[in-house]
């Protein structure tokens, strides 16, 4: 099992709106995926796009949320904010570190 970055650049109208909803998600992600959920991170770049970094403790739960959470009712408000998506990757983690 080796620790996986989902990377999602994104097109949003209205970020405002959409981190209002964000913390609404968090919740649904630690709560569907338990320890398998480790973190996120949203931010935006200087040319308006967004950028959403999640960490996940597997590829495999990265892939399971990716395939589920789009279409789940309950992340419903978070998703249709979501404009078009430029890229969605994910990444293996081969080193971390925190302050």
């Amino acid at each position: 099992m080796s620790t996986t970055i989902e990377y999602v650049r994104f097109a949003c109208a209205d970020p405002e709106q959409l981190t209002a909803h964000r913390s609404r998600l968090v919740t649904l992600l630690r709560e569907r995926y338990g320890s398998d959920f480790l973190g996120a991170h949203l931010a935006r770049y200087e040319d308006g796009s967004l950028i959403d970094l999640i960490l996940w403790a597997s590829p495999e739960a990265a892939a399971r949320a990716a395939k589920e959470m789009p279409g789940d009712p309950a992340a419903g408000e978070f998703f249709r904010l979501i404009g078009e998506v430029h890229e969605m990757r994910h990444a293996e983690v081969l080193h971390s570190t925190q302050q």
